[in-house]
């Protein structure tokens, strides 16, 4: 438990970080004061079984390196002990060859061996540790003989708040040594880099001097949007090779070392910022860095009671999701941020990381969660979109169509980059636009920014309905897309995909709602309305289902969900009675080898239709088979498959389930008005009640308690400018900050007024 002495230990070094480094700082926005100032006070009353929450121990490693944890800041990531360390937004490679630019993993330091005499000590840890709630990762070594007591604590992480620098740290404690003790440190970076060809630079920066290297990378993305390689510069707070021997004194009981590691694409602010660090104590620097953790966690954050196992997997998730995002705030104003892949930043030169590409997995599966963390982390994805307009309308253009079309994949200059080895994909699975589209309408209806909508979400809903308009053919009674693919990526070139024109027709409903509130019509006919009524959306009246193409037979496998995603997260109006044959139509056809986020969507829809039992068997299939037990990282399939390490993706499924499904908030638009809705809710299988702290709508924050009772309370924590109404059953209430209510066999819609 973390006493008053040590909160306000914490708060007097915070304000020494602002009284000594008030040159070298960015002003701290107010609001973040307050939160900091709140984050003393919420987390003082913690219990230690709480605590234990954010910290995830293990013996060993796993078996495959590969799923250990990623750690990142929005502007640098790596894998623990791997051999790589990637950039927000830097590519090397031409096309489909495009991917994450690798830099060689120079903060890959591990103490090998202690020399003490005559003997030497091979250093094999006693423990690991994932440190979510302040954002580390640490390993621990104890050794005691002949009077002699050695610790080692040995932790890396990317700086949250000095986010251009990475960090190493080593901790001993040593009594009983009569002679030097020799600490053996060594570094495997991994090979030369293929991306990169690096050169050195002058280290003088005035009185501090430094190792500086220059990278350059080797091919462009598209040449018509990129006309130079892409420079990066690394500089050093020590020059040695992969070898370092560190002495420490006979008698002395103590030693420090730290390493570091900055990194940017303007060369000043890599060296200012290695400036800045390493003049910072030990203790400053590293709580200026869980300082921003903590606030992120004291923000959002989700409460499992009594399940400690399930605790850790959501709170594992909730951090590797949100460590591959920017920092909110930094010592130097971040750049633009070049979107989130399904592997996450700190992975991206393998085929198998999907080369770092951003994918329709970031608006449907990932942005859903993410929003709830963040609504300033939700905008910077869109506005990925956003300033990638231009790319989006060359490929539109290439391919014979009007409008901007998103490619499958996108990086670094917003064309095309699909790995070779599937162009069909990029040709067909056009249901990405639309996607991108209904991230946007999901977006406006939690935050109910009219200048957001107009300034953003317009101009990319316009140009996306261009290019359906060009994309449709209409017979004459219905319109239809033929020659798609649909999120069953088994199925190629099929007509009237379910789901791909289901979400064509809401797009366009919402670039027609977008184009009433941002521009002056012309009172023609409305031609995106049309093609919306008249879309042809499949469904079989003697199976009450929905097939999912043309020509599709039941019983067929199909990879992942796709027509069970009409329900949730579409919410395509249809009759439960439909909506459950279409869920006991597919559940049976995935096939075995399927992603983590399908089970995620069918235990959400189970849940909508009250069958709570396939809900509960669909939840905990959704994570127990594609998470690795050391510190719960996911895999993309199920163990025993091959498939992606880190998949964030399917995490974002599984977080849903969760707040969307669980706890049943909806957020929707009605006319004008953003409605949040909560129907009815369920506690979490093996556990005795959960809370979720932080729900986004309307510039307000919520948190919503629900218990294995049956109880549910819903709670205003802050509330923002605009005017919030409650309607439960027939009774209206005026929602206020610290306004509660119990919401208990009721359902609840919250609606600006």
């Amino acid at each position: 438990m973390i006493d008053a002495r040590k909160t306000l230990s914490l708060s007097v070094q915070f304000n020494e970080i602002r009284t000594n480094n008030e040159s070298e700082m960015t002003e701290m926005p107010a609001m973040h004061a307050e939160i900091i100032l709140a984050i003393f006070t919420s987390f003082c009353l913690l219990s230690s079984a709480e605590i234990s929450e954010y910290v995830i121990k293990s013996e060993r490693l796993p078996p495959d390196l590969n799923f250990m944890p990623t750690l990142g800041n929005g502007h640098m990531g790596y894998t623990v002990f791997g051999d790589a360390i990637f950039m927000n937004g830097v590519y090397n490679g031409e096309g489909g060859n495009s991917r994450r630019a690798r830099i060689p993993n120079w903060l890959n330091l591990s103490v090998a061996k202690i020399q003490y005499e005559e003997w030497e000590l091979a250093i094999i840890p006693d423990m690991f540790e994932l440190q979510l709630q302040d954002g580390y990762f640490r390993w621990l070594f104890a050794y005691e003989a002949n009077g002699l007591q050695v610790k080692l604590e040995q932790r890396t992480y990317p700086h949250r708040y000095y986010n251009r620098a990475l960090i190493y740290e080593l901790f001993v404690q040593c009594t009983g040594a009569i002679d030097p003790l020799l600490i053996k440190l060594n570094r495997k970076p991994g090979g030369k880099s293929e991306a990169f060809d690096f050169s050195p630079l002058d280290s003088a920066n005035g009185t501090v001097s430094f190792k500086m290297l220059q990278g350059v990378t080797r091919r462009l993305e598209h040449r018509n949007f990129q006309t130079e390689p892409r420079k990066i510069f690394v500089a050093f707070s020590d020059d040695w090779k992969n070898e370092h021997t560190i002495e420490l004194s006979a008698g002395q009981e103590e030693l420090y070392y730290r390493y570091v590691i900055t990194a940017d694409e303007r060369e000043e602010i890599a060296r200012q910022e290695m400036a800045e660090v390493i003049k910072l104590t030990p203790e400053i620097l590293f709580q200026r860095h869980a300082l921003e953790w903590r606030a992120f966690w004291s923000d959002f954050n989700i409460q499992i009671d009594g399940n400690l196992e399930l605790s850790h997997i959501v709170n594992a998730g909730i951090f590797y999701l949100a460590n591959s995002l920017p920092s909110l705030n930094t010592s130097h104003l971040n750049g633009a941020y070049f979107g989130l892949s399904p592997t996450g930043l700190g992975r991206g030169q393998l085929d198998a990381d999907y080369e770092g590409h951003n994918f329709w997995d970031t608006e449907i599966w990932m942005l859903p969660a993410i929003t709830q963390f963040s609504t300033r982390w939700a905008e910077q994805l869109l506005q990925y979109r956003f300033e990638h307009l231009r790319g989006a309308r060359y490929n539109a253009k290439q391919t014979g169509y009007q409008g901007a079309r998103y490619p499958w994949e996108s990086a670094y200059t917003g064309t095309e980059v699909i790995n070779p080895c599937c162009l069909e994909i990029a040709a067909e699975e056009i249901h990405i636009s639309p996607d991108i589209v209904l991230a946007l309408q999901h977006h406006y209806a939690v935050t109910h920014s009219k200048e957001w909508l107009c300034r953003v979400a317009w101009p990319i809903a316009k140009e996306v309905a261009e290019f359906l308009v060009s994309r449709v053919r209409d017979d004459g009674r219905k319109f239809h897309l033929e020659g798609v693919m649909g999120p069953d990526e088994d199925h190629s070139n099929v007509t009237d995909n379910v789901y791909t024109n289901v979400v064509v027709k809401q797009s366009l409903e919402f670039a027609s709602f977008a184009r009433s509130m941002c521009v002056l019509t012309d009172g023609r006919p409305d031609v995106w309305l049309d093609i919306a009524r008249r879309m042809q959306i499949l469904y079989d009246e003697k199976l009450d289902y929905h097939p999912q193409h043309l020509g599709y037979k039941r019983g067929e496998i199909v990879k992942q969900a796709d027509v069970v995603l009409l329900g949730y997260p579409i919410q395509f109006a249809m009759s439960n009675v439909t909506r459950r044959n279409d869920l006991l139509n597919y559940e049976a056809v995935i096939r075995e080898s399927g992603p983590a986020m399908s089970w995620s969507m069918f235990a959400i829809n189970f849940l909508d239709v009250k069958d709570i039992e396939k809900a509960n068997l669909y939840f905990q299939r959704g994570y127990k088979d594609y998470i690795r037990p050391e510190f719960k990282v996911w895999s993309e399939n199920k163990i025993g498959f091959q498939g992606s390490a880190n998949f964030l993706t399917g995490i974002g499924g599984f977080l849903q389930t969760i707040v969307n499904g669980y706890g049943s908030v909806r957020v929707q638009l009605d006319g004008n008005q953003s409605v949040m809705v909560i129907q009815k809710t369920y506690c979490l299988p093996t556990s005795k009640g959960f809370t979720i702290n932080g729900i986004k709508f309307a510039q307000s924050r919520f948190s919503l308690k629900i218990r294995a009772n049956g109880t549910t309370t819903l709670s205003c924590v802050e509330k923002g400018d605009l005017n919030i109404e409650l309607l439960v059953d027939t009774q209206k209430y005026a929602v206020q900050e610290h306004f509660s209510i119990d919401l208990t066999g009721s359902t609840a819609s919250l609606r600006t007024i």
